[in-house]
């Protein structure tokens, strides 16, 4: 860039960098949602997500959490859910863990989500 009165080169004093996503400008629309029973790891933790809050219940009733919340996480990609066998059968769960995050400011990748405020009703 040229100077508007010399004509001479211009330096760039400073350079300012923004995410739009992370700083709350836009938001992602499609999240997709989860219940997981919050036992209070230092993040990030995996842990086991379920379609619906009560299945995520039920699982805490079958492990003696009871005073664990079940609280709602989102993921930027869909998750795989299959039905769960064994001591807790009949449960939709993610095909793996999932690691939990903070907030929704990480990477995304498959099998990572966010812990938000809202808990089971």
């Amino acid at each position: 860039m040229q100077c508007p009165q010399c004509a001479r080169p211009m330096r760039a004093l400073f350079v300012s960098m923004v995410c739009d996503f992370c700083d709350g400008l836009e938001d992602d629309p499609g999240w997709h949602r989860g219940w997981v029973v919050w036992r209070g790891r230092a993040m990030p933790a995996d842990e086991y997500v379920f379609s619906t809050p009560e299945h995520a219940e039920k699982w805490r009733s079958i492990q003696g959490l009871e005073d664990c919340p079940v609280k709602e996480v989102r993921a930027p990609m869909q998750f795989r859910w299959r039905v769960s066998s064994g001591s807790a059968k009949g449960l939709e769960m993610a095909d793996r863990p999932v690691t939990i995050y903070p907030d929704r400011r990480f990477p995304a990748a498959p099998n990572r989500a966010f812990l938000t405020e809202a808990q089971a009703p």
